[in-house]
């Protein structure tokens, strides 16, 4: 549990860099957030891009793999919105909101360096593989389903219009395409370009955890502490836990994939859950606190699911 621990606290402890950089003054709030622009703009973008651009496409979408991963993720989110209905006593839009916070692991800022720390650089192509996914999937269904849920603003297939070109428009989802492409289409880049590249992807995620660490900083406990431990328990117990169980036992797969599923899908949840409750004004102030609850938590919770594996 100790070694599980060592390789683990680094991200975390870098998120603490930022976190206390700019809680204490030593860096001011605007600069933090341009250092996050930058991360998750410019520098992010261009990992995913190098990522997707040198990826093995056949080893990297795995398809059972796939499957474990995104029923865990659906099941997760459609049980929060039944909890958020029932217990919680949220309108159905608020209830989709709720349910998004439980479903949108931290899969590049967080999943990136801890599965590459832990599990080895070898396994990085599945971990690619759904990440291409993540984002434009699971966005539709929650786009999908609030629309179903409210009936107020614009139509349905206005909202899904907009909503597709915010994603496709999206800085990472820019830099995933660009690099398939160009994969796909077996074009070469110059030799110089390739190594400016790879020079900034390496910066990309200590950059990112920095960033992550001075937003924390924007958001506050506003939420009633019950229905945001719920939320962080589904995100990062009930969620993996799914995966485990469709990955291990329905599906058979092999350890280092069951692995990978699972400790993706333990990631906490990360700024998109706030973006999206923001787009639609309903759970913002729970979308916050969850960020913060089940970031803390996950330390705890990620290395409890190493130390499982470890008995494997």
């Amino acid at each position: 549990m100790l070694e599980i621990l060592n390789n683990i606290l680094p991200v975390f402890i870098i998120i603490g860099i930022g976190y206390g950089a700019v809680k204490s003054g030593y860096l001011k709030p605007g600069l933090a957030d341009n250092l996050n622009a930058l991360a998750v703009r410019l520098a992010v973008p261009i990992l995913l891009f190098n990522a997707m651009y040198n990826l093995d496409f056949a080893s990297a979408f795995a398809w059972p793999l796939l499957v474990s991963f995104y029923i865990g993720a659906i099941a997760s989110f459609f049980l929060t919105v039944i909890l958020a209905r029932a217990i919680f006593k949220r309108r159905p839009g608020e209830a989709v909101a709720v349910g998004f916070c439980a479903t949108f692991s931290n899969t590049v800022l967080l999943g990136i360096p801890i599965a590459e720390r832990v599990l080895g650089p070898e396994i990085m192509p599945l971990v690619f593989g759904i990440i291409a996914l993540h984002a434009p999937s699971l966005y539709a269904i929650g786009i999908i389903t609030m629309e179903f849920a409210k009936r107020d603003g614009r139509g349905f297939g206005r909202t899904l219009s907009v909503a597709g070109r915010s994603i496709f428009a999206n800085p990472l989802m820019v830099g995933i395409s660009g690099g398939a492409l160009l994969n796909m289409l077996s074009i070469s880049l110059p030799v110089p370009l390739v190594a400016s590249i790879e020079m900034v992807a390496k910066a990309a995620i200590p950059l990112a955890l920095i960033g992550i660490g001075g937003a924390l900083t924007n958001y506050q406990l506003k939420s009633r502490l019950s229905e945001t431990v719920t939320v962080s328990v589904i995100s990062l117990l009930v969620h993996p836990a799914i995966v485990f169980v469709v990955s291990y036992y329905v599906l058979g797969l092999q350890l280092q994939y069951v692995q990978v599923a699972v400790i993706i899908a333990a990631m906490p949840p990360g700024l998109n859950i706030y973006i999206f409750a923001v787009m639609y004004d309903r759970a913002v102030a729970l979308s916050a606190s969850t960020i913060i609850v089940a970031t803390m938590a996950s330390i705890l919770t990620i290395s409890t699911w190493f130390w499982i594996f470890s008995w494997f």
